[in-house]
């Protein structure tokens, strides 16, 4: 017999699974290539870096962030989107599938979750200051390009 707390927790968890939307490969080639996927994967040897990748309509991928430059290629095989880094052996790719999680944020099969870039980045406190001066817009727009993309970036292999 089904508890109520039982149910509660199924009734909860339905709206979320409802919107997770695992996308067709030509759903993510209309909408996803050539545009940079950014984030921050948790695990793996890239993990806690801000990357964004980009997977370009020529097959190959470009994955940037934190110091560092990846290329690489990426193809599809039985749906999955397959990809890996330009200097390994076919053998290596590493195939995902995506998902919608809204309107602006993505998830691989991998549990990486990534916006399209760049993404917007959580303002940070003001730290108190002494100085009655306002900033220049000059000094204004050179911290801000300054900033590092956020969340969700693609697994480490472009």
């Amino acid at each position: 017999m089904l508890t109520l707390a039982r149910a509660v927790a199924i009734a909860l968890l339905l709206p979320a699974a409802a919107l997770a939307e695992t996308l067709t490969v030509d759903e993510f080639r209309r909408e996803l290539v050539g545009l940079p996927l950014c984030g921050t994967p948790m695990t793996g040897p890239l993990a806690g870096k801000s990357l964004c990748t980009v997977h370009l309509p020529d097959g190959t991928a470009i994955l940037a962030g934190s110091g560092l430059l990846v290329r690489g290629v990426w193809d599809v095989e039985d749906g999955h989107i397959c990809r890996r880094n330009a200097h390994e052996p076919p053998e290596r790719r590493r195939c995902v599938d995506y998902e919608r999680s809204d309107a602006e944020h993505y998830r691989n099969s991998d549990g990486v979750e990534f916006c399209l870039g760049p993404c917007p980045v959580a303002p940070t406190p003001a730290a108190p200051s002494t100085a009655a001066a306002p900033a220049s817009p000059a000094a204004s727009a050179e911290a801000a390009s300054a900033a590092p993309p956020a969340a969700g970036a693609e697994s480490p292999k472009p």
